[in-house]
């Protein structure tokens, strides 16, 4: 009788570490404006991106008006006041609206780019799937709610996530080839899920004032034990581990400012200046006054 020898391969699953997560997807629109149009002035708590596909548009942020060109996007932040007027001529304008709370977004925040032409594909992927799945009207700017067809196409949805999401990854890849500035950051404590991502957009929001996981659960209506169990599955690490380690990358930003060491320990509500200093070198390997010889 003849042995079998074969041996067990072990391997090892790699979590995937989503840059971007587009969690939902509000409206979207693909219109020609008529001349002299002008859409009064609005505000959502949620992205909006607006691109030109033929003649220009222009664009009001926060009182300034911004022409918008053909093969132009702007993107307009969550909460930001906006208006839309067409000038003399006939633009065709596409506009999709949606909530992402990642980290890496807020880059686009207040920016304009010429989307390059081997990605414009992207648009027209959303638009066309977006045909396909939703009952758009032809011409509707007060549209506030998508509805599925009867007969949607099968997974457009989620082709209209994945469309949308490469073309921000693939901008983010441009921006950051051109970028030589010490300022432009990507987050790497990625979001492979909407809870996830929320904890730690709550995280950030607390780095300059005092965290409780009482407080995480109550704004997230989920028990302490289960948030944590959680967190600690998809990162590795425990919600309190990531506070610090955001306050710490923080502190470095503030140094790189040449704030003082008693200002920052103050702003980012450390009991004391020599608590800062042990948790800095905890996390970094030196002191912070090493830390500001070093890069110098």
């Amino acid at each position: 009788m003849s042995k079998d020898t074969t041996t067990a391969k072990k391997f090892y699953m790699h979590k995937i570490s989503n840059l971007l997560n587009v969690q939902k997807i509000v409206t979207i629109h693909y219109q020609t404006l008529g001349k002299n149009y002008v859409f009064n002035e609005e505000k959502h708590d949620f992205w909006e991106i607006n691109y030109v596909d033929k003649e220009n548009v222009y664009i009001g942020i926060d009182g300034e008006k911004i022409e918008l060109k053909q093969g132009e996007i702007i993107f307009i932040k969550p909460n930001q006041p906006h208006f839309v007027e067409s000038g003399n001529k006939e633009p065709n304008l596409f506009i999709i609206s949606f909530t992402c709370r990642s980290e890496s977004m807020n880059f686009f925040g207040d920016k304009k780019y010429t989307v390059p032409e081997k990605l414009r594909y992207l648009l027209q992927n959303i638009m066309s799937e977006a045909e396909q799945t939703f009952d758009l009207p032809d011409f509707d700017p007060h549209l506030n709610e998508l509805r599925l067809k009867e007969n949607p196409n099968l997974g457009g949805e989620q082709i209209i996530k994945n469309a949308l999401e490469t073309l921000l990854i693939y901008m983010l890849r441009n921006a950051q080839k051109r970028s030589s500035s010490q300022e432009f950051f990507v987050s790497k404590i990625a979001d492979s899920s909407e809870l996830e991502d929320e904890i730690v957009r709550i995280l950030r929001s607390k780095i300059y004032g005092k965290f409780t996981l009482a407080d995480l659960s109550n704004e997230l209506h989920y028990g302490t034990t289960r948030l944590c169990t959680f967190f600690r599955e998809k990162t590795g690490k425990s919600i309190y581990q990531t506070y610090i380690k955001l306050k710490i990358n923080e502190a470095k930003k503030l140094i790189r400012k040449n704030k003082s060491f008693t200002e920052i320990a103050d702003l980012l509500c450390f009991d004391s200046i020599s608590t800062f200093a042990f948790v800095f070198k905890k996390h970094v390997g030196m002191t912070p006054s090493e830390y500001r010889n070093s890069i110098k």
